[in-house]
């Protein structure tokens, strides 16, 4: 334990600097954008769960509409610089 004092950060191995995060700005999206991912998502996993009543075509339109809200999201916070 003693000879791990003696060291300095520079002993160390060397790790590659992490970038700084975003500001707190970037990282926060729209409210409309978070509920209407988080809709789809339910949406989505409660017809993938009902295994009784597979209604293919909703649960495709899910799927887009997930796949579509994915990239609403991602395309707001690559407008805010992350990316």
């Amino acid at each position: 334990m003693d000879a791990l004092r003696h060291h300095s950060p520079t002993d160390l191995v060397d790790q590659p600097e992490m970038p700084a995060p975003p500001a707190a700005s970037c990282v926060a999206f729209d409210t409309e954008l978070a509920t209407r991912l988080a809709c789809a998502k339910a949406r989505l996993d409660r017809l993938e769960r009902d295994a009784d009543s597979r209604d293919q075509a909703a649960l495709g339109a899910a799927r887009i509409e997930f796949a579509q809200a994915s990239r609403a999201v991602a395309d707001a916070l690559l407008d805010r610089g992350l990316g």
